[in-house]
C-alpha cells in the first residue's frame, strides 16, 4: 500500500483514537518552548513522532520495539518495551533555575541561549518518548486491521480503500474530494461508537477508576492555582498596563516566584499518573485484549488506557513552562 494513502487514513482515523492526542499535545508544548531557530529542533522531534505512528500504521515499526529487534541479544536489547519502560525514561525535570532562564531567553527572543538550554534538550527528549509510545500502540496492528479500522472509521469500504492504494497521488486526491463524505464517516464511527458502548459496559467500574485517578493528578493544578493567586495578585495590576521590556520584566519575575510550586504540581501529576492511574489502565488493556479478539473490526473505538495514560503524563510537562493568570 503506498504511503500516500496510508497517511491520509491516518489523518483520518488518529482524531478517533485517544492517544492519537499525543502529537497535538506535545507539539503544542514544545511550539510553546522554543521560538524561531529553537523552534525547528521541536519541529523535527515532531515529525519524528509523526514518522514513527506512520511506521508502525504500515507495519515497519521502529527497530527499538522488542517485535522488531534484530541486534545480538542482551540485558538491555532483550528487555521488553513497554509503556510503563517508556514513561519510567522521563528525564529529571529542569530545575526551576533552568526553567526561569528558558523563560527569559524565550521571552526576550534569545535564540541561542534556547538552542543551548537544558529545557530544550529535555523538551526534545519528551517528543522521541512520546513518538516510541505512540508507535507501540500500532506495533501489533496487521494490514488487515488497518484497512478494517480505516474503513469502520472513514466509512469506506475495502474495495474503495483497495482502489485507493492503487491510484496515483493526485488521483487518491481528486477521488477523496469527489467521493469521501464526512457525513458517511460520521454515521459509520457512530454506529461503531454504539457498539462499542455495549462492549465496554461491564468495564465502566474500571474505566471509572481510571477517571478518577485522573482527576486526582488534574487536582494538583487546582492546588497550584490557590497557590499562585496570592502571587500573580502582585503583579496583576501592573502586567495589566505594562508593554515591551517592562511586562517582560515582570512576567520574568512572576514566574521565578511562581516556577518552583508548577514544578512540584508537574511532578505530582506525573507521579499519580504512573503509580495510580497506569496499573489500572493495564487492567482494562488485559479486558480490551479479549473485546478486540472478539471484534476486530472494532480497533479505533476501543481505547488503549496505558497508550492514553502515557499521553497525558508526557503532556504534563508543558506546564512547566505556562505562565497562569488569573482574573478576580
Amino acid at each position: 500500500m503506498k504511503k500516500n494513502i496510508i497517511l491520509i487514513l491516518a489523518i483520518m482515523m488518529l482524531p478517533a483514537i485517544g492517544n492519537a492526542q499525543l502529537g497535538g499535545l506535545l507539539e503544542k508544548a514544545a511550539k510553546k518552548a522554543v521560538n524561531k531557530t529553537a523552534e525547528k529542533l521541536a519541529d523535527k522531534a515532531a515529525d519524528r513522532a509523526s514518522e514513527a505512528a506512520a511506521k508502525a500504521i504500515e507495519g515497519e515499526v521502529d527497530k527499538r520495539l522488542p517485535k522488531e529487534q534484530k541486534k545480538p541479544a542482551t540485558a538491555a536489547s532483550t528487555a521488553q518495551v513497554t509503556y510503563e519502560s517508556l514513561m519510567r525514561q522521563l528525564p529529571e525535570l529542569p530545575s526551576a533555575d533552568q526553567l526561569v532562564k528558558y523563560k527569559e531567553a524565550e521571552l526576550n527572543e534569545k535564540t541561542l541561549k534556547l538552542i543551548a538550554s537544558k529545557v530544550t534538550l529535555f523538551n526534545t527528549k519528551v517528543l522521541d518518548l512520546a513518538a516510541q509510545c505512540s508507535a507501540l500502540s500500532y506495533a501489533d496492528i496487521d494490514s488487515a486491521q488497518v484497512m478494517d479500522m480505516a474503513a469502520a472509521y472513514t466509512g469506506l469500504t475495502t474495495e474503495e480503500l483497495e482502489a485507493l492504494s492503487k491510484m496515483s497521488d493526485e488521483e487518491q486526491q481528486a477521488w477523496l474530494q469527489t467521493h469521501y463524505s464526512q457525513q458517511r464517516a460520521q454515521t459509520a464511527a457512530i454506529n461503531q461508537a454504539i457498539d462499542a458502548s455495549g462492549w465496554l459496559e461491564p468495564l465502566q467500574p474500571i474505566i471509572d477508576r481510571w477517571t478518577t485517578a485522573g482527576q486526582h493528578a488534574d487536582d494538583a493544578y487546582t492546588e497550584l492555582d490557590n497557590k499562585l493567586r496570592p502571587i500573580y495578585k502582585k503583579y496583576a495590576s501592573r502586567l495589566a498596563t505594562a508593554t515591551g521590556s517592562e511586562r517582560t520584566n515582570l512576567l520574568v519575575a512572576y514566574y521565578t516566584e511562581a516556577v518552583p510550586h508548577i514544578r512540584v504540581a508537574v511532578q505530582k501529576a506525573i507521579n499519580i499518573r504512573i503509580a495510580e492511574q497506569l496499573p489500572i489502565a493495564e487492567e482494562i488493556e488485559a479486558e480490551m485484549v479479549k473485546i478486540r479478539a472478539a471484534h476486530k473490526d472494532a480497533i479505533n473505538q476501543l481505547l488503549n488506557y496505558p497508550a492514553l495514560t502515557a499521553t497525558q503524563y508526557f503532556s504534563e510537562v508543558a506546564h512547566l513552562l505556562d505562565i497562569p493568570q488569573y482574573t478576580e
